[in-house]
Formats: structure tokens, sequence, C-alpha cells
């Protein structure tokens, strides 16, 4: 069990940096994920040890039925908790340990994240897409694997723009073509010649 959620951290983190905004219920599901396998491990001593497994499966399926019936309020729920434990995630790799600081650094990201999703829905889900990600990639390589705060500060902030350009490369919106019948006899004539 110890290697399994490592991996699936490292997993979900990669498809959240490629394809989040295209699936923003995917996105959804792994924050209800995360969040169950954390508190289900934290907090409830099940046994066999795969039904916490069961338990955030279970808080993941609950997440996307959430993210496809009411989008607006689950990414807005989703952003708010993204973006805080990303600054509080940030914060810790910075140095910042002192308790009020967590707190604050978790509601500044937040409120930053409602404000994303309030003002530009379609960028908002590419930047906490790619901000999930990153901090479920980071996160895992640097308490897991060991690597040094430094590097996991620099790799966040690669995988995070990474992330951002994937995405924006892959679902950016081509140009529809215009039907001959819809452009002026005068624009045709122009191309004619």
């Amino acid at each position: 069990m110890d290697i399994i959620t490592p991996l699936l951290n490292i997993v979900l983190g990669i498809i959240l940096l490629i394809v989040g905004k295209k699936l923003y219920w995917l996105l959804v599901a792994v924050v209800g994920f995360v969040i169950g396998l954390t508190l289900a491990t934290q907090y409830i001593q099940l046994d066999p040890p795969w039904l916490i497994y069961i338990v955030a499966f279970s808080a993941g399926v609950i997440g996307a039925i959430l993210g496809i019936y009411v989008q607006r309020l689950a990414i807005s729920v989703v952003g708010f908790i993204v973006s805080g434990y990303g600054a509080l995630y940030l914060a810790g790799l910075m140095g910042i340990k002192a308790e009020p600081f967590n707190w604050m650094a978790f509601i500044i990201g937040g409120i930053i994240g409602l404000l994303l999703v309030a003002s530009v829905f379609d960028w908002a889900l590419y930047m906490l897409s790619a901000w999930a990600g990153a901090t479920l990639i980071t996160r895992t390589l640097t308490e897991g694997v060991g690597l040094n705060d430094t590097m996991g500060l620099v790799l966040f902030f690669v995988l995070f723009v990474l992330g951002m350009i994937v995405q924006a490369g892959l679902y950016r919106e081509k140009p529809k073509p215009v039907p001959v019948a819809e452009i002026p006899v005068e624009q045709l004539a122009k191309k004619r010649d």
C-alpha cells in the first residue's frame, strides 16, 4: 500500500497537467479522491487497508457527479481548495512553518482561486488543473522520494508552467471556417486577384 499512493498521486498529477481543463469533472473527482484518501488515512482505521481506497474512490465519484451537475459551484469549491492547499504547500517549501501563516496562506490562496473562477472561468480551469497536478507530483517527490525543498519549488513552477502551456496549446479554440455562401461578393473578387 505504501507504493500505491505515491504512484496514484503522480499518475493523477500528470493527467491533471495534460487534460485538466478539458475534463473538468476529472479535476473535481481527483480533488475529491485526494481529500477522501487524506481523511481516510488520517481519521479512519479501516481493516483491510484497501478499504481506504474505496472511501477515496467514493469521494472521487461524488466529486465527479457534482462536477457534472453543478459545474460552477463544484469548480468554485475546488478552486478554493486547490489554490488554498497549493499556497499552503508552497509556503512550506519556502520555509514558512509558523501556524498562523499556514492558515493565512490557505485562506489567501483559496480566495485567489475563487476570484479566478469568478472572473476568468476557462483560464481558471487551466490554472487550477495545472496547479493541482504540479502540487500532487511535487508533494509526492518531496515527501516520498526526499527531493529537497528548493528543487521541489523549482519543479513545482516548471510543472505548473508546462501544464499551462500544454493545455493552452491542446485546447485553444480554432477559428471556425466561414461558408462560402456567407462571404460577400467583394471579398471573393479580392481573393481572385
